[in-house]
């Protein structure tokens, strides 16, 4: 049962759909070499991560039920956005870089229009999954002109819901900012691989 648990998010939660097609051809993006991956926030990005301000309260000594009004601070704010930041930096390093290793140098930057990782409390009570939507832009390394740009890239990871899903959830499955960051990153990258049309 925990396999298939397993099995069902990860295949129902690779969704995630683009709107703009994929002009360039497959033979030049095997010549693209990928230098370096940059995440930020829209100005007016939604950020919700409840794991990352406990952490953040944990890092001041302070208790848990803190956590929420030390996230509105702005050392807070920026606490999350950073580690959250790291997190899908390295899954798309790590999903695209032995894709991408050709001579021509190309840059990724990702803008960050909304971040949420649901909590357990939210899935027991109400359900929810985590999610994340993003302007991507890849980037020509050298004139710095914009080769592909994805508007609203969103993407889902599904979360066990209830209290048993939720159990299992936590028990078995990996942390959900790394969840849903590793199925962004695979689903740009089938989509600039043109593994994926739409």
């Amino acid at each position: 049962m925990i396999r298939l648990l397993s099995l069902a998010l990860i295949v129902l939660s690779l969704g995630g759909c683009i709107s703009v097609s994929n002009t360039i051809p497959a033979d030049e993006i095997a010549s693209f070499g990928l230098k370096s991956v940059q995440v930020g926030y829209d100005q007016s990005a939604a950020i919700w991560w409840g794991d990352a301000e406990r952490a953040y309260a944990a890092s001041k000594g302070l208790p848990a039920i803190q956590s929420d009004e030390l996230g509105k601070t702005e050392e807070g704010r920026a606490y999350v956005r950073e580690a959250a930041a790291r997190k899908i930096a390295t899954a798309l390093e790590r999903t695209l870089k032995p894709e991408l290793s050709g001579s021509r140098p190309v840059t990724l930057r990702v803008t960050i229009k909304n971040l949420m990782i649901s909590s357990a409390i939210q899935r027991v009570l109400v359900g929810g999954d985590h999610r994340i939507t993003a302007h991507v832009d890849l980037i020509d390394g050298k004139s710095g002109k914009i080769l592909l740009a994805v508007p609203d890239l969103t993407v889902n990871a599904l979360a066990g819901q209830g209290i048993g899903g939720a159990l299992l959830d936590q028990a078995f499955m990996p942390d959900p900012i790394d969840r849903v960051s590793s199925n962004f990153a695979q689903r740009y990258a089938d989509w600039l691989l043109h593994k994926q049309q739409s």
